[in-house]
């Protein structure tokens, strides 16, 4: 919020018992919103996955010419290093708790943010249908600080 905005918000509510009574209930109603993941940066995010796995190394890198047996090979140290990142640094939960291939009910009032419906979708939830995958969900990060947003790993001189 502007600076301006909050003084305006502030004298408002300062003078006027209605918009006051509103500003409570706004108040209240952000209080008591579940409280979300922490923020993380793509920044902070990428930094990791670069230092533990290299995955920007391997993303930057032309793989035409390479056996497949190099691009395995290397591929599987950054599988290792990437997947270190996200169980050191992450939370993940899946977004429903079933398997994928079994049969799910979306309810009435399903998040599409949540569940996204795929195939021949007609008529009104719950819809019934077969998971084909149970989703992520990111529950808590706690992400290695920077010293910079931009520089996401220093650049290595051997000497």
């Amino acid at each position: 919020m502007g600076l301006t905005t909050a003084f305006r918000a502030f004298f408002k509510a300062l003078f006027n018992r209605q918009f006051s009574k509103k500003v409570d209930e706004l108040l209240k109603e952000m209080k008591a919103l579940p409280p979300g993941p922490p923020p993380a940066t793509a920044a902070q995010l990428l930094a990791a996955l670069q230092k533990e796995g290299r995955l920007l190394d391997f993303l930057s890198e032309s793989l035409e010419g390479f056996p497949d047996a190099q691009v395995g090979g290397v591929a599987r140290g950054v599988h290792t290093g990437c997947a270190k990142v996200l169980q050191q640094y992450l939370v993940l939960d899946p977004v429903l708790p079933e398997k994928d291939g079994d049969k799910v009910e979306v309810p009435v009032g399903f998040s599409p943010a949540e569940i996204r419906l795929v195939g021949k979708v007609q008529g009104d939830p719950p819809f019934q249908g077969t998971l084909r995958h149970h989703g992520w969900k990111l529950t808590s990060a706690r992400l290695p600080e920077l010293k910079t947003l931009d520089i996401l790993v220093p650049a290595e001189v051997e000497l």
